[in-house]
């Protein structure tokens, strides 16, 4: 019945019913009753059957209250929704007023806290792992991200087996990626936390439940004490730097497991000081310690060992940096490596365990200390190595057992010990292997990895120089000079060479 409206006019009434739907689709239901009776009006004005205008009325206002009804429903479960965020992001506001102490930027939210991961305070994340490298006297890190294997002359390119330091996938990672996380602020004086599990007494933050615990902020002189009924802990370090100037910076007295994750993209720093002879280590366990992650991780031992463990200690990940006055590793049962770039500069033994050593993956650089019954590789039982690459240098090195180990290995022994910041070189073939040397008196220089060929002929050479500077004591540039060592074929998986 509207043909006999003028074509202009039809697709105006168009026009303002495109309108009108739209305005209904989003919930606006008000301002399209006004539109549907102004509507109506135009219609009456133009000599339309007041019944047509009747019924669009009453058909609109049909619609508009269900359009109202949809809109009620969609502003109800928007409202549900912001709701859960409003409260996510006022625990995140808290966290971060809680974890500056103080500071006027209360109003940043958890997602920018994540994101700057520098563990002090006055620095940046990328000036932290900056001086990380350079500041030594402070804090000893490398934080290299880069592989430090064998060498090839073309180049002088690392070949790294290991796959460079991704982490293999834990057990537990289901279980930690299931569980609510507890987050822990810390300060001096003023650390806050969120969920159960923790309590604060001064500087010493105790968790006494199983679970998971993200930690980031700053303790001068504080120390995290794990104390559980045999239960499992994680602890996700998110830019942390925690100082004990009496003990251990991670102190786990009783827990199943502790699990200790170096986040993506944190670097974080623990520290050890004062005599602690019932926890000797920065990191302390009664138990097992597992030592994971994408993020950076440095560790110094200003009294004795890293990472001490009564059980084992196993490395699946994380680009882990350890100075000690004693071992870097240390275990009474035993020490696994299966990913990660693992740093250990011991002040007496690299790794030491009473039990067995297993390496599968991952890249390794072990420096022994300066007492010559002292070594970059200690252990009692059974050394396996069935993957990954490394590099130990030391006045003496536990030799792989040949019928346990997959990866080929070769050590050269002097019979004399050699200068701190003598450079040792393997070659085959016209290519460089491995150029290392180490900051004390050594004998022993080992290198494992896939890059070493069964049948073989190698050469040894000691003294001389690099065009390149160092990273972990290894060089990656053009080895020339030095004294001509000798060679040996690698007819075993495993061999040591006693150096003319």
């Amino acid at each position: 019945m509207l043909r006999s409206v003028p074509q202009s006019f039809s697709s105006l009434c168009r026009e303002r019913f495109c309108d009108m739907k739209e305005n209904m689709k989003k919930g606006r239901s008000a301002a399209w009753l006004t539109a549907v009776l102004a509507l109506a009006a135009m219609l009456s004005a133009c000599g339309q059957d007041s019944g047509i205008v009747q019924t669009a009325k009453d058909n609109s206002i049909a619609e508009a209250e269900s359009s109202a009804d949809e809109s009620t429903e969609a502003e109800d479960s928007v409202s549900d929704e912001s709701s859960i965020d409003d409260s996510s992001a006022a625990d995140s506001s808290k966290s971060e007023i809680s974890k500056s102490s103080g500071d006027s930027s209360a109003a940043d939210s958890k997602s920018e806290s994540s994101s700057v991961k520098s563990s002090k305070p006055e620095s940046s994340t990328a000036s932290k792992s900056s001086d990380s490298k350079s500041d030594s006297s402070s804090h000893q890190s490398g934080g290299s991200q880069s592989t430090q294997g064998g060498q090839s002359a073309g180049g002088n390119t690392t070949e790294n087996s290991s796959g460079s330091s991704s982490q293999i996938v834990d057990p537990d990672d289901a279980e930690e990626d299931a569980e609510a996380v507890s987050y822990i602020y810390l300060a001096d004086g003023a650390t806050k936390y969120t969920g159960g599990g923790v309590s604060v007494s001064g500087d010493t933050i105790k968790i006494g439940d199983g679970g998971s615990y993200e930690l980031s902020g700053t303790l001068s002189n504080g120390q995290i004490l794990v104390l559980t009924d045999n239960k499992k802990v994680k602890l996700r370090l998110n830019g942390v730097s925690i100082t004990n100037q009496s003990g251990s910076a991670i102190n786990c007295q009783s827990a199943k497991k502790l699990t200790v994750n170096a986040l993506a993209g944190s670097v974080n720093y623990l520290e050890d000081g004062g005599e602690h002879d019932a926890d000797k280590g920065t990191i302390f366990s009664e138990d097992t310690v597992t030592l994971k992650g994408d993020g950076e991780l440095n560790i110094k031992a200003n009294y004795a060992h890293g990472v001490q463990s009564d059980d084992d200690i196993i490395v699946n990940g994380g680009n882990i940096n350890i100075t000690s006055t004693k071992s870097c590793l240390h275990s009474n049962d035993g020490i696994e490596i299966n990913g990660g770039n693992l740093f250990c500069d011991g002040g007496t033994n690299g790794i030491k365990t009473d039990g067995y050593i297993t390496i599968t993956g991952g890249d390794s650089v072990f420096i022994g200390g300066t007492r010559e019954e002292k070594g970059a590789i200690y252990c009692s039982g059974l050394f396996t190595v069935a993957g990954g690459s490394f590099r130990a240098i030391g006045n003496t090195c536990v030799m792989p057992d040949a019928q346990t180990s997959a990866q080929n290995v070769i050590g050269a022994v002097f019979s004399e010990q050699q200068q701190g910041g003598t450079l040792v070189s393997f070659a085959s073939g016209g290519n460089t292997v491995l150029t290392m040397t180490s900051p004390r008196t050594f004998k022993y220089v080992v290198y494992a990895g896939g890059n070493l060929s069964s049948g073989a002929e190698y050469t040894v050479s000691y003294g001389g120089t690099s065009d390149a500077s160092p990273e972990h004591y290894t060089y990656y540039g053009t080895y020339s000079g030095g004294k001509d060592g000798g060679s040996f074929t690698l007819d075993s998986n495993v061999l040591f060479y006693n150096v003319k």
